[in-house]
């Protein structure tokens, strides 16, 4: 392994086998374990550990079946379309971002049902909030993003990070799944960051066309009848916008993963479609090249965006109307209203409003544009 990528790759097969022996004495990881798997004991679970050899052998016997709970006892349905038609042995997911674990594991989860390799998986170095976590991590085959540091360290991670994911497609022949912009959508409106597409073309030489096409971009569209997470994320956002600021808690983002995992998502649909780069227009200008694949993923995203119940209802609550009634009966209606009642104030409430209404917004740009 090349010297630079030892901070963001996935263990080697040495640090794997030192990580499983480890963890047999990590007491948050045994608890952490037997919250997901409370007949669990302690025994069972080293067991379980000193049977694993790699990431798959990690993933198989202590993720997949959390993943299988999730969509049993939290999704009244889980519909994956298009992925059939997809080459996944080395393609780039880059995925809207609506849960920080459910996006990129409900992938993981089919791939492993029908027999394929599981991807890479980017997560951001703010997740690993302890030796723990960063070991459940890594030995979920995760590279890792690095987002703090000053201009110039920004600048050599982003290389950095350019090259192992170029690395991990061209070279290892592997799959990446990536987030499209930094964090979780909280607004309902997902948007690709120029920052991602230009951090991808950071690696390569080749005009913008060939270096797009080399990485064999697979655009993931997940939508949730109910947003996990839905009213932290209002919460977040109505304090930004009051005191300028957020400044989370330690453990603040593995609550909302478990959270992720726990709360109640109604229906839920899985949509990928690999980019075409013949659909975009390339100007031999670089800001303007960005900026139309940016253009071409969100079009993506907006058009297989699945609309459910809650974004119509949302809307005609917010624009109090009835355009949309058709979608919905009185019975849904009164549902919602309860569920919109847990809102801790007004501005929350508007804010979940909202954050349904955005996907409805978006598709209707894009059938209009």
């Amino acid at each position: 392994m090349e010297e630079i990528f030892k901070t963001i790759a996935p263990y080697s097969q040495d640090q794997i086998l030192k990580t499983l022996i480890w963890l047999e004495s990590s007491n948050e990881f045994i608890k952490g374990v037997q919250y997901f798997y409370p007949n669990w004991s302690r025994k069972l679970i080293i067991k379980k550990l000193q049977s694993c050899k790699t990431c798959s052998d990690f993933q198989v016997t202590f993720i997949e079946m959390i993943i299988k709970n999730s969509i049993n006892d939290t999704m009244a349905s889980f519909e994956i379309v298009g992925l059939d038609d997809i080459d996944a042995t080395n393609s780039l997911f880059i995925s809207n971002h609506r849960d920080i674990f459910l996006d990129s594991a409900l992938l993981q989860n089919h791939l492993y049902d029908i027999g394929n390799p599981f991807t890479e998986i980017s997560l951001g170095d703010n997740l690993m909030v302890s030796d723990t976590m960063k070991a459940v991590a890594k030995l979920n085959n995760m590279f890792t993003v690095f987002r703090g540091g000053k201009r110039m360290e920004q600048m050599k991670n982003s290389m950095n990070l350019s090259k192992y994911i170029r690395h991990s497609i061209v070279n290892k022949k592997v799959s990446s799944w990536i987030a499209q912009g930094n964090g979780r959508t909280k607004d309902g409106s997902d948007v690709t960051a120029t920052g991602l597409i230009k951090m991808l073309l950071l690696s390569s030489e080749k005009d913008v066309k060939k270096s797009l096409d080399e990485l064999n971009i697979v655009v993931s569209t997940i939508s949730f009848e109910y947003e996990p997470c839905a009213f932290e994320k209002a919460h977040e956002l109505s304090l930004i916008d009051k005191d300028g600021n957020y400044d989370k808690e330690r453990f603040e983002n593995i609550n909302s993963l478990v959270k992720g995992i726990k709360q109640y998502k109604g229906n839920v649909k899985l949509v990928f479609e690999k980019l075409n780069s013949d659909n975009i227009v390339f100007l031999n200008n670089r800001k303007k090249d960005v900026e139309s694949i940016v253009s071409e993923i969100d079009r993506i995203v907006y058009k297989n965006y699945q609309l459910w119940k809650t974004n119509y209802m949302a809307y005609d609550l917010l624009h109090n109307d009835f355009k949309y009634q058709q979608h919905y009966n009185r019975e849904d209606i009164v549902k919602f209203k309860k569920y919109l009642k847990k809102s801790e104030n007004e501005d929350v409430y508007y804010r979940l409003l909202k954050m349904y209404t955005n996907p409805i917004y978006n598709k209707n740009k894009t059938f209009s544009d």
